[in-house]
């Protein structure tokens, strides 16, 4: 699947992902850069508060949704929209895609 996601999809992310739901939507809110110094603060936050299967279950849910299909643009879109996550990578100079690896690749070794 490529192109611009569907509505429905955006509307089924928090029940189609409950714990990146958790993750983007607590941690990455729209005050996340009065809460946390840096994306990695915000990250590192989630970590420690959340359960060990909490986090394991975020990078599983990145797989899937990176495993999904979507493009860049729709992975934005899914963020923003279906996480409500404040977050935006391509101000930092890096895709979507390339922030969700990063992070599911954090989330893996916490989970450990």
């Amino acid at each position: 699947m490529t192109g611009t996601i569907d509505t429905g999809a955006l509307d089924r992310a928090p029940a189609d992902y409950p714990a990146l739901s958790q993750l983007f939507g607590g941690y990455f809110h729209q005050d996340w850069q009065r809460d946390h110094t840096s994306r990695e603060a915000a990250l590192d936050a989630f970590v420690r508060d959340a359960s060990p299967e909490t986090v394991g279950a975020a990078a599983i849910e990145i797989d899937r949704l990176l495993g999904a299909g979507f493009d860049d643009a729709s992975l934005e879109e899914m963020l923003a929209g279906g996480f409500d996550c404040n977050y935006v990578p391509e101000a930092d100079g890096i895709s979507a895609a390339a922030w969700l690896r990063t992070v599911g690749d954090r989330l893996r070794r916490s989970a450990n």
